[in-house]
């Protein structure tokens, strides 16, 4: 079995256990703890035992910092709205189901340290009074589900929503928004001390500086670097009136210490430059705090996702220059659709293994730009020039644009320059960079003009019938993504997908 087969089958006994923990029948001897409006909701989860159910009353306000109490091992206890909810992600339509949860002050409305088989169902978030902080604190914790909440901030924003650092983190079907702060980094779920699995399906998260973002801080050990992380058919995005506003603006997917990562079927909108420069996909491996050289991104694949309106869309950084770290690697980018203004990739210090395959890149910079940069690999006395930007890169199947300078190698050169001398070895084959004739590339590299590659697709990025990218692949499927794989995963429609102009 392949590495990453491996990886899937052993995900998949890992999500079939956490669902048999979640699906088995209650004890005979399980309660139903019922919280009306105006009750004592900590003294019901402190008397609640495994299998037990607390049910909080729709529409009522609860207010104070409530913790998720340490119990003794066995069923799952369920925190839950009294009315019956849609079996759907929900939206703030859905906020007259709900109870509401909030601290009244700058603290977690909910912390749960070193506690295990909690369920959070049909629950509204307020954020903290000033913004400042987290919503959900966990730490140390085994075994949450968060289904179908709803946190919105209120005017004054939220640092934080979720800290998720512990093992078998789960958030589906909720809905998470207007999280920023002025001058501090922001996000929805973040997750830097605890070794999974992790699994995000199925949500709106809006946050103005990292919607999600794995690392950030410093992991204990290495055995508790966030890992076995799934993140498929969620809908990220940021609010457009954030512009200009010192919202912190910086990137919707972040990756700086994680192994074993699968990001499938979302759709990533809504990125510019701000407080960094406006790339979606961040993978930059970082020792943040100088305490955490086992720091890795290793073992990510990034497939059937749709990213849009943004700048540039990946940047991938193979070792810290400022502490020393571990690396980047094993990273695959298959069938995708990226659309943005800036460069579609950019790649440099030490990246390992790099493949990119079957995507639809419609970009108004370079497709790739390469660079050495400086490096700090851990082990070693301090930082030192790079000798490579990626160790081995693998380019295919792939329709992008030219521009001014296609594949850039920072001091080398454009195309086959830039290739040779960036990386220790790659693979070009079956790519077309529309807008590049003349241009010195590997075999085989299509270079049709802009004109008469944009006539090759419909208005939603799929190919014409008659296109002559069909069947043109290295194994004869069409060039570039696949739409109607990468719809059938889709949380939302995809709406307004134009050819770029």
């Amino acid at each position: 079995m392949s590495g990453y087969a491996t990886h899937v089958y052993k995900a998949g006994i890992v999500c079939i256990s956490c669902l048999s923990l979640f699906m088995a029948p209650r004890p005979a001897t399980a309660a139903t703890r019922t919280v009306n409006a105006g009750g004592d909701l900590q003294a019901a989860l402190n008397a609640a035992q495994p299998g037990d159910e607390v049910v909080v009353a729709a529409g009522a306000r609860f207010t104070g910092t409530f913790r998720l109490p340490v119990k003794p091992f066995g069923a799952v206890i369920t925190i839950r709205s009294s009315r019956p909810l849609p079996a759907r992600r929900l939206t703030p339509a859905d906020a007259a189901l709900l109870p509401v949860i909030g601290s009244g002050g700058v603290e977690a409305a909910l912390t749960g340290i070193g506690t295990s088989n909690w369920r959070l169902d049909g629950l509204q978030f307020d954020s903290s009074t000033t913004g400042e902080g987290t919503i959900i604190d966990l730490q140390d914790a085994t075994a949450i589900t968060m289904d179908r909440l709803l946190i919105v901030a209120g005017p004054a924003g939220q640092k934080r929503a979720i800290m998720a650092n512990g093992r078998q983190i789960t958030l589906t079907r909720s809905h998470i928004a207007n999280i920023w702060r002025a001058g501090q980094d922001s996000q929805t779920f973040c997750a830097w001390d605890g070794a999974g699995p992790y699994t995000l399906t199925d949500n709106y998260l809006e946050a103005a500086s990292e919607n999600v973002m794995f690392g950030g801080a410093d992991s204990q050990a290495a055995d508790r670097v966030p890992a076995d992380i799934l993140v498929e058919r969620n809908l990220f995005s940021k609010r457009l009136e954030w512009r200009g506003q010192g919202r912190a603006v910086k990137n919707l997917f972040e990756l700086k210490a994680a192994k074993r990562v699968t990001i499938r079927g979302n759709v990533f909108e809504r990125n510019w430059t701000d407080g960094q420069s406006g790339t979606a996909i961040v993978f930059t491996v970082r020792n943040q705090d100088g305490h955490a050289p086992w720091s890795v991104v290793e073992d990510v694949l990034f497939e059937q996702n749709i990213v849009r309106d943004t700048e540039g869309v990946f940047n991938i950084l193979g070792t810290d220059s400022y502490q020393p770290s571990g690396r980047t690697t094993r990273v695959t980018i298959r069938n995708n659709l990226a659309i943005g203004t800036g460069f579609f990739m950019m790649l440099g210090g030490e990246v390992g293994t790099v493949t990119v395959d079957h995507n639809t890149v419609d970009q108004g910079g370079n497709f790739m730009t390469l660079y050495r940069g400086d490096v700090w690999p851990a082990g070693t006395a301090g930082p030192r020039a790079a000798q490579f930007a990626v160790e081995a890169l693998t380019v295919t199947n792939t329709l992008a644009n030219h521009n001014d300078y296609g594949v850039f190698g920072e001091d080398s050169g454009i195309g086959t320059p830039g290739l040779v001398a960036q990386t220790r070895s790659y693979q070009w084959t079956h790519n077309v960079l529309a807008g590049g004739a003349g241009q010195p590339y590997p075999a085989v590299t299509w270079q049709p003009t802009v004109a008469a590659h944009r006539a090759q697709f419909n208005a939603g990025y799929s190919l014409v019938a008659s296109s002559t990218y069909r069947g043109a692949a290295t194994d004869k499927l069409d060039l570039g993504a696949s739409m109607t794989v990468i719809s059938t995963l889709l949380p939302f429609p995809p709406q307004a997908l134009r050819i770029r102009t």
